[in-house]
């Protein structure tokens, strides 16, 4: 039998963390061009500009080390923030052209890794990844040595599945260590609580592709009013044009502008708020779950009160919102399927079972599977099965490797399961930037910035779940064709926890891997990519030419039967309005289409969008298409307006 204590009070996680995916390296890289671009605005500036603009490049430079560096972690002093907001020149949207004046890095749109290059299997025998990997050991050894929580780590690449994995504790941590020694393992299975918001979102795009699929009308899709699915739903008057709008992403995405778990936590008062919690008295959390039990109820309860934001103003994380949206997906799939099941029976039928994820579950806990449980020392809701309204909202177990599966299988795979590639794209994207220019919301992401060593910037999609004493995290860089879990469970007493002990942060634990990870990968793909395409390519009567350089695959020169291509389509853009800066007298980047070997040339200083597949040939070949193809075993290089065929040396 599994061994619970009750409950605990569930302290919130900010959204933003004091750190960045960016190493110290790169925060010194940063420090540097930003005194670099000091120089160049004093050209231009007056002395008491300069001046000015000195303190300002100092506090940017402070911020950013700050905000970069994983270790630092001391607050912004507020004559820091006076000064920095008081060099303000004016310059509220800079450009491209500003950024092309001061060489300043972070102005070029450097592109991700050419997808098909996310399964080559040379990625993981890299030397870095090799390094990265051993020496990741080496720190989550050092850094649980003494620790008494359990913690079960996954890093899984799109190439090869998990890559990496990492256990430490015990299955029962209220028990003694002679009387239940047991070791958590990757089958251990802990109770995951908002990552279930992930599964949510599955359904509902696993249900628009079969509807799609079979013609079947109407469509779902994230766009879809929610109340043309759950047209029982109802809301105060003076709301209801408002709601009407309501969108099932909105629902997924937090943007609904519903309230966070409405009418489960009902005080008199402040006062009411225990603590520190005294024995034998309920807590503050004991005092959820007991309201809404039923559809019925839930709806009840959303009809008698207001929306607190308007719709799709900003996001307001929401469980009563996934709670809506289970129940909608589970309408649709009943008059799609022509049958009515439980959300926990849905999801088993439509994710868990095609994924083989035959350790996660909604719900009581299945007999079979109580010896996989893991157990915390304080006070827990691992026995408490939610309310089936809820289980689209928290009531999710799972383990590291089935969450493994759902990384590799649906977030990562060129070729993903369940879902089109074309949903998971639209699917792991930001809906949501925040002010702070770091964090984002997605559907139903919480994404952070992660700035690459050739200064590109991405956002890495994280998942967090939180319910008394066990903390997870799941997060995915899919640009890098990465993904990480991160499953913990609370070893220290209630005693021990009320007096201050630590409690697992799978968070910051999440961070620390991506920090050692992701630059490792980076040197993995362009060191794959410089090997499989730079170098000369020549022919009877032409010459091309591509280099890696400044994180670009540039092509560098294009030459065929005596006509310079780059130069042509330079003259290309002159005729609009006479000869011009020439845009690709550096070269072109070579930015990868996802269809293997078939790249977009694109200016230098310019975003992807920039390219100029405006004039085609008559067979529709785009000025701006390069192909690069093994042919006889020689990387051959492909351009169709000129009958260009040149292999490389």
């Amino acid at each position: 039998m599994v061994k619970t204590k009750g409950y605990q009070k569930m302290e919130s996680r900010p959204l933003l963390d004091e750190k960045s995916v960016v190493g110290e390296e790169m925060a010194m890289m940063i420090e540097m061009e930003g005194r670099r671009k000091m120089k160049c605005r004093a050209i231009k500036k007056s002395l008491l500009n300069v001046y000015w603009t000195a303190i300002g490049f100092a506090a940017g430079i402070i911020l950013t080390v700050y905000i970069s560096k994983g270790s630092l972690t001391f607050p912004i002093p507020t004559w820091l923030r006076k000064q920095a907001s008081d060099t303000y020149d004016g310059s509220t949207i800079l450009t491209a052209e500003d950024g092309l004046s001061m060489t300043f890095p972070q102005w070029k749109c450097v592109p991700p890794p050419p997808p098909f290059l996310l399964d080559d299997p040379r990625v993981m025998q890299h030397p870095a990844i090799k390094f990265a990997l051993a020496q990741l050991g080496v720190t989550l050894k050092a850094d649980t040595f003494s620790i008494k929580d359990a913690i079960s780590i996954s890093i899984v690449h799109s190439s090869k599945g998990k890559i990496y994995e990492f256990h430490k504790g015990r299955k029962r941590l209220n028990e003694s260590a002679y009387a239940s020694p047991a070791p958590v393992d990757g089958d251990s299975i802990y109770r995951i609580a908002s990552i279930s918001k992930v599964f949510a979102v599955l359904e509902a795009l696993v249900l628009s592709r079969e509807a799609q699929k079979k013609k079947f009308a109407p469509a779902l899709t994230l766009e879809s009013r929610l109340q043309d699915f759950l047209p029982e739903l109802k809301f105060p008057p003076e709301f209801e044009d408002e709601a009407a709008e309501i969108t099932l992403g909105q629902l997924g995405s937090h943007r609904a502008g519903i309230g966070r778990d409405m009418g489960e936590a009902i005080l008199n008062s402040t006062a009411d708020i225990i603590w520190p919690p005294v024995p034998g008295q309920e807590t503050f959390i004991e005092k959820f779950f007991t309201h809404n039990t039923s559809s019925e109820q839930l709806l009840g309860t959303i009809s008698e009160n207001d929306l607190i934001w308007q719709v799709g103003q900003t996001p307001s994380y929401s469980n009563t919102g996934f709670s809506l949206l289970g129940l909608a997906t589970g309408k649709y799939r009943e008059k799609l399927k022509g049958k009515s099941k439980s959300w926990a029976s849905a999801i088993k039928e439509d994710i868990l079972d095609p994924l083989e994820m035959d350790h996660t579950f909604a719900g009581p806990i299945p007999h079979d599977l109580r010896k996989d449980i893991v157990t915390p020392n304080s006070r827990n809701m691992v026995d408490l099965s939610l309310p089936a309204v809820h289980d689209a909202a928290g009531g999710i177990f799972s383990t590291s490797n089935d969450l493994a599966k759902l990384l590799h299988k649906v977030l990562l795979s060129r070729n993903p399961s369940l879902i089109s590639n074309s949903q998971r794209l639209n699917w792991l994207r930001s809906i949501h930037f925040n002010t702070d220019a770091i964090t984002s919301v997605g559907i139903p992401w919480e994404s952070f910035r992660a700035t690459m060593p050739d200064y590109a910037a991405y956002n890495v999609y994280f998942k967090g779940g939180g319910l008394p004493a066990q903390y997870s995290e799941m997060s995915s860089f899919p640009e890098f064709g990465y993904g990480v879990t991160v499953l913990t469970s609370v070893g220290s007493t209630d005693q021990e926890l009320i007096k201050g002990a630590a409690k697992p942060d799978p968070f910051a634990i999440s961070m620390k891997i991506h920090n050692t990870i992701a630059p490792a990968i980076w040197k993995a793909y362009t060191s794959i990519v410089t090997d499989d395409y730079a170098g000369t390519y020549t022919s009877s009567d032409g010459r091309a030419r591509i280099v890696f350089e400044n994180g670009f695959l540039t092509l560098k020169e294009l030459n065929l039967h005596g006509v310079d291509v780059l130069l042509k389509i330079d003259q290309l853009i002159w005729r609009a309005g006479g000869p011009q800066i020439s845009i690709f007298k550096s070269g072109a980047g070579l930015i990868g289409t996802g269809f293997p070997g078939r790249f977009r040339g694109a200016p230098l200083f310019s975003c992807v969008w920039g390219g100029f597949d405006m004039a085609t040939t008559k067979s529709g070949w785009g000025l701006d298409l390069i192909v690069l193809k093994k042919v006889n075993g020689r990387m051959t290089l492909f351009y169709e307006p000129m009958r260009g065929e040149l292999v490389r040396q």
